[in-house]
This record gives structure tokens, sequence and C-alpha cells, in this order.
């Protein structure tokens, strides 16, 4: 009897182990799967994003409009991965001619618009995005964004005299009346 009560005993230890690893390997598998998962939601967030700038790049949407164009889908990119290669590289492919948008933006008095694309651009300029160890490149980015800025700025002033005038003008004519 003694021995039956033994083997009972020893069962249930057995059984009880058992069920320990099955809870325990049960759970490293769910944390495992949770795990292998993250990345994989993230890097298909990443994969929409790259997918959109170069849809925005291929249609000259470099710079504008707000929240559809390929410096805002790039600059998301490189919030998730700031090491993305891709993102770094069309970003650095992408500022000349982003450029070029910018100033067509000021001379067509278009300000504001152009005041926001110039904000992306030294965005980029800020973050060091620029800089490629793998290239010995002279980066004229500090450069090009300082003439723009004072492009920018020279256009503002022209407006504020040409309003200055037109405000001369009106007051000359109201006091001839």
């Amino acid at each position: 009897m003694q021995a039956l009560a033994t083997f009972l005993s020893r069962r249930k230890l057995w059984l009880g182990g058992i069920l320990v690893l099955i809870l325990a390997g049960g759970g490293w598998w769910h944390w495992s799967a949770r795990a292998a998962a993250a990345p994989a939601d993230d890097d298909s967030g990443t994969r929409i994003l790259l997918g959109l700038a170069a849809e925005a790049q291929r249609d000259g949407r470099l710079v504008a409009p707000v929240g559809s164009n390929a410096f805002e889908f790039y600059f998301s990119v490189l919030q998730l991965d700031p090491h993305n290669r891709t993102a770094l590289e069309q970003l650095r492919a992408a500022f000349k001619p982003a450029s070029e948008t910018v100033e067509r933006t000021i001379a067509a008095g278009e300000l504001d618009e152009a005041q926001r694309e110039l904000q992306l651009l030294r965005a980029y300029d800020a973050g060091n995005y620029k800089y490629d160890p793998a290239h010995d490149e002279v980066n004229a980015s500090d450069y090009k964004l300082a003439l723009l800025g004072s492009y920018l700025d020279a256009q503002r002033t022209l407006l504020g005299k040409r309003h200055a005038q037109e405000a001369a003008a009106l007051g000359a004519r109201a006091a001839a009346l």
C-alpha cells in the first residue's frame, strides 16, 4: 500500500513538473513570436513610407504639398529607422532639385509657402542627414540654404516696399479728393 502511495505521489510530482515545463515553453513561444512580429510591423511601415516617398519624388512633389511630399515621407522613415540608407541617400539626392523648387516658389511670390519649404530643407540640414562618410564631397547645402534665406528675405523686403508705395499712392489720392 505504501508503494502505491509513493508511486502516486511521484506521478503527481512528474505531472506537475511536466505541466510547469509546458506552461514555461508556451510562455517563451508566445514572447518570441511577439518579439519576431514587432520588427516586421515596423519594417512594413518603413516600406510603405519609402514607397510613398518614391512616388512623391517621381511626381515632382519634393517639398510640396504639405503632408504629401518626399521630404516629409523620408523624415518619417528616419523617425522609425534613423540609419535607413535609402531615405538618407534619397534626401541627399533630392536636396538640389528641392532647392531649385524653393527658389521658383520665391520667384513666383509665394513667400509663405517658400518659407515652409525652406524650413523642410533646413530640417534636413540641421538633422545632419547630409553627412556621408563614404563620399569625400564638399557639401554646399549650408551655402545654398543661406542664399535661399537671403533671397526670401530680399523678396519680403521688396514686397514690403511695394505695399508701402501702394499705401502712399492711395493716401495721396485720398488727400487729393
